[in-house]
């Protein structure tokens, strides 16, 4: 007789050489509802790409019968958990679940697939997945893994968690952790019962298993309000992997009149470079009448100081948003640069993303153009007195050449 195999083994019984991650060895799960679905599938739409990821969107129930499911989402499943006979929030655990539920969706398919991770995130959840897989080649799929990233509010990680991976920013877990889980989540939910929602329920049971939260600061849950132009302008040294709570912040760009357009306006430019999206590149403008600081996130904006701003302070975003539950300036989890109107020397200007295209020189080398136009809406009239913000009023346009990056540069930058 042979021996039995469990859960965890079945994934991996076909792999051989190790070979680097790609999207076919990952399984997305996103935690929806037949309620929130319609609103935010918009968001889902921009990064879901048919027929090269494999997922799920898990709902509480099936949509209306007289709907027909787009193809331009992922296939939706209907959890099979009862989850009123946990206690607590039932929808907390049926969002808590959904790893388990997605892992045993794979397994139940037939042929074989070598699954290495699990992405889970929200329905309000924007991907990059380029990014994520550049990311998780940093690590060892066959090892125990949970990776993600705190809230930027720190009135919400003192409230909730300095450990949790927040769901909104997505987060991941290896295949290995998933085994585990499915084997012993049922009873955990249990003894969690009494926790505030799915995130902090996933840690508790996570945590028995001995495995702690690995940081990737490209995850962003986005408990901000107003407008996250400072954050996405100054983002840290970091794939960008997840944006969250879209739906409730200002478009991140005036160039597009929604949000959804100014998103996808973001995903489209990524495709072109995903490792350098958002990236910031500082430089300076010294000559007669002209002393500028200019801060490049690319193929989002550039900014130009009419003075010197060391790159300390650049690297700073500036403070253009505020907390997410009291809707208060700070505290952050990040460092921040006020914005005081007053002081209009101290403030840049701005000039959003308007076209990208990429080329191959003589040398195979591939470099992308980025263009950028300032924002007129905001009609710009300044008390600064300067002759080097004088100057910078001419500028219509600002060109950035950039050479593309390599997603293995990543392995040379650590986690937190």
């Amino acid at each position: 007789m042979s021996a039995p195999v469990h859960l965890r083994d079945r994934l991996s019984l076909d792999s051989t050489v190790p070979f680097a991650t790609d999207l076919s060895h990952i399984v997305f799960g996103i935690s929806s509802s037949a309620e929130t679905w319609d609103r935010e599938r918009p968001y889902n739409e921009l990064w879901w790409r048919p027929g090269e990821m494999h997922g799920y969107v898990w709902l509480d129930e099936d949509p209306p019968a007289d709907s027909t499911w787009p193809s331009t989402c992922p296939p939706y499943r209907v959890s099979t958990f009862n989850a009123s006979t946990i206690g607590g929030s039932p929808s907390a655990a049926r969002i808590a679940r959904t790893i388990v539920e997605s892992y045993k969706a794979v397994m139940a398919e037939p042929g074989s697939r070598e699954i290495r991770w699990f992405v889970i995130g929200d329905d309000s959840t924007v991907l990059f997945p380029e990014n994520v897989v550049a990311v998780l080649n940093k690590y060892d799929h066959e090892e125990m893994y949970y990776i993600g990233s705190i809230s930027e509010s720190v009135e919400q990680t003192v409230r909730h968690s300095y450990s949790i991976a927040y769901g909104g920013a997505g987060f991941v877990v290896s295949q290995s952790v998933a085994a585990e889980l499915a084997l012993m989540m049922d009873g955990c939910l249990e003894r969690y019962a009494n926790l505030y929602g799915s995130d902090e329920r996933v840690q508790s049971c996570i945590s028995e298993l001995g495995v702690i939260l690995t940081i990737e600061p490209g995850f962003h849950q986005v408990d901000l309000h107003d407008d996250i132009y400072g954050l996405l302008a100054a983002h840290p040294v970091a794939p960008l992997l997840s944006l969250n709570h879209l739906r409730h912040l200002k478009p991140i760009s005036p160039h597009w009149e929604t949000q959804v357009e100014a998103v996808k306006s973001l995903i489209e430019v990524s495709k072109h470079d995903p490792s350098r999206t958002l990236q910031q590149a500082i430089c300076y403008e010294h000559r007669p009448g002209v002393n500028w600081s200019v801060s490049v996130s690319w193929g989002y904006s550039v900014e130009v100081y009419p003075q010197h701003v060391s790159s300390k302070e650049l690297a700073k975003p500036l403070m253009t948003f505020r907390t997410w539950r009291t809707r208060s300036p700070g505290p952050f989890t990040f460092d921040v640069r006020p914005v005081d109107p007053n002081r209009a020397c101290e403030l840049p200007l701005i000039f959003f993303l308007d076209q990208a295209k990429s080329e191959t020189g003589r040398n195979g080398i591939i470099r992308t153009i980025t263009e950028y136009s300032r924002n007129m809406t905001d009609n710009v009239i300044s008390s600064c007195k300067l002759q080097s913000y004088i100057k910078a009023l001419e500028l219509e346009t600002v060109t950035v050449y950039a050479t593309k990056m390599d997603p293995d540069d990543w392995k040379r930058v650590n986690s937190l």
